[in-house]
């Protein structure tokens, strides 16, 4: 019976000491080791990441790429980016065959800001489509197809063009 309550008593302070942590504060007498916090305090800036210095490629077509500023300032970049989208788009879609409905009325800036050496800009466009023939060299059928809206953000610097899409 000695050796029934022992054991017994032995069973009951281990589950005691595994109950206990279950749930309610740990301090430092139920553990060993000390309770550290993995949590940081929030920064309200953003990391900084230097933008490499690259140029998107430009799709062949009819559309040339413009100029890239020279000395970027926010409304040389507006311009820029307005319409360097409109064009490398209308290059995308662009085939011998086909009508491209697209003008740089179809695009808009939403923004542009200053970030490190150079300038980020976010352009929205809706409203291409193209008109392709169909059925042969002698018919007159064309397949119409709409374009869905587009978002595209850019980084511009003197040396840099990041062309991103979003949607």
């Amino acid at each position: 019976m000695k050796r029934t309550a022992l054991l017994s008593l032995v069973v009951l302070v281990a589950l005691a000491g595994c109950v206990g942590s279950f749930g309610g504060p740990q301090t430092a007498a139920s553990t060993d080791s000390p309770v550290t916090s993995t949590s940081e305090t929030p920064t309200t800036e953003a990391p900084t990441t230097p933008y490499p210095d690259e140029t998107a490629v430009f799709p062949s077509g009819p559309k040339s790429a413009p100029e890239r500023p020279a000395n970027p300032t926010a409304e040389s970049v507006e311009s820029y980016v307005l319409t360097y989208e409109f064009r490398h788009r209308y290059n995308e879609l662009w085939s011998p065959d086909a009508t491209v409905g697209l003008s740089e009325k179809s695009c808009s800036v939403r923004s542009v800001e200053e970030v490190q050496d150079g300038y980020t800009a976010t352009v929205h466009c809706a409203g291409a489509y193209v008109n392709e023939p169909t059925g042969g060299p002698n018919s007159t059928a064309t397949q119409h197809a709409d374009y869905p809206p587009w978002t595209v953000r850019y980084y511009v610097d003197e040396d840099s063009l990041i062309r991103e899409e979003l949607d």
